[in-house]
């Protein structure tokens, strides 16, 4: 009870500060979009005004029985903390299309979270559930996920992260390159339903058998 009152009270503590000095003012932007950045000096001055912060979710949020403090990337992503990166050679900002994807027992499930059909699709839908005790329907929805991948030095690996709902700012090195690859869209993986049974304009519902 007492990590989850010290959750609340972060949690009202970083939307003050958000409030106070989110978007930061004095970093360069990328139009439409909230990742910002500067030489280090600069991020690393904005980031201990988020420091405290961000130590407290750490401690919080530190897993049971472990030595090793939480890296701050790792936090949840529902305290709303920007993620900082540092030594940044380069980022690539991709768009890609993506499939959110939802199980189904009934139909009466399936409406409450997808809302309505017309009649004679509930009625194709019925009547997939209705044809056998494996059956079950699946929801899709087809959304644009935004992620970017940085590259820090010195570092052989790259870090892709979602960004879009928290923000992320980068301390970057001189010779900084960012590539904005949102004009092209990643294809989608090729799906494996078809023909679905139902489909109101937001999500497509399929049958199949578990």
């Amino acid at each position: 009870m007492q990590d989850a009152i010290a959750i609340q009270n972060l949690k009202q503590d970083i939307a003050l500060l958000r409030q106070q000095i989110w978007p930061p003012e004095h970093l360069h932007a990328v139009e439409g979009l909230p990742i910002y950045y500067a030489e280090q000096e600069e991020v690393e001055r904005y980031y201990q005004q988020w420091q405290n912060l961000i130590e407290r979710a750490q401690q919080l949020c530190q897993p049971f029985m472990e030595d090793e403090v939480m890296d701050a990337i790792h936090l949840p992503s529902h305290l709303n903390l920007p993620l900082f990166y540092f030594q940044v050679d380069r980022i690539r900002i991709n768009k890609t299309r993506a499939k959110e994807s939802k199980t189904f027992r009934g139909v009466s499930s399936l409406l409450d979270k997808c809302g309505q059909f017309e009649d004679e699709q509930q009625q194709a839908m019925n009547a997939w559930i209705d044809s056998d005790d494996t059956a079950a329907l699946v929801a899709h929805r087809e959304f644009i996920d935004l992620r970017t991948y940085v590259f820090q030095h010195g570092s052989p690996e790259y870090t892709r992260t979602r960004f879009y709902m928290n923000g992320i700012v980068l301390g970057v090195e001189p010779h900084f390159q960012l590539i904005d690859a949102r004009e092209k869209p990643r294809k989608q993986r090729s799906d494996s339903y078809s023909d679905p049974l139902a489909d109101n304009g937001t999500w497509k519902i399929f049958g199949k058998y578990r």
